[in-house]
């Protein structure tokens, strides 16, 4: 009896420390919308299922999620270096990472079923953040065959 107790207490602890952790690109998303007059814009599954007929390129996009910030404070910058340093790159996989000088710029993409499930393009400078998500189910060959294109 005791051990089924203890197993429940640590099963509930994992679901409670699970949910207060988030994601660190959601926290990332949030932080940036809250800098004033950040811009914010969402181009959910209906209004990407009007244009796909004309751009092949966003076939299995679901969401893409755009934000940006300009004239951010010092203040900001220091606090969302910080955010972006701590993002957990566990979930993704970092394909592009470079610190030069006050700029930083990340490109992460999660898999998931050999599908490409997101892409996250942060960059940062000292007086400006922006941040891209592409969410869906997208070919890695679809993918390949776009960035070949715009060679």
């Amino acid at each position: 009896m005791k051990t089924k107790s203890l197993i429940t207490a640590i099963a509930l602890l994992y679901c409670s420390l699970s949910a207060f952790a988030g994601n660190s690109i959601d926290d990332l998303s949030k932080s940036i919308a809250q800098i004033p007059h950040a811009e914010h814009l969402n181009v959910n599954s209906l209004t990407l299922g009007l244009i796909k007929p004309f751009a092949s390129e966003l076939k299995g996009v679901n969401n893409v999620e755009i934000l940006n910030a300009e004239n951010i404070s010092n203040k900001d910058y220091t606090r969302l270096q910080t955010l972006i340093a701590q993002c957990n790159t566990s979930e993704y996989e970092t394909l592009v990472s470079t610190n030069d000088n006050d700029e930083i710029a990340r490109i992460l993409m999660k898999t998931e079923k050999e599908k490409i499930r997101e892409m996250v393009i942060i960059s940062l400078e000292k007086d400006e953040i922006s941040l891209i998500r592409i969410k869906g189910k997208i070919d890695p060959k679809q993918m390949e065959e776009l960035v070949k294109d715009k060679k």
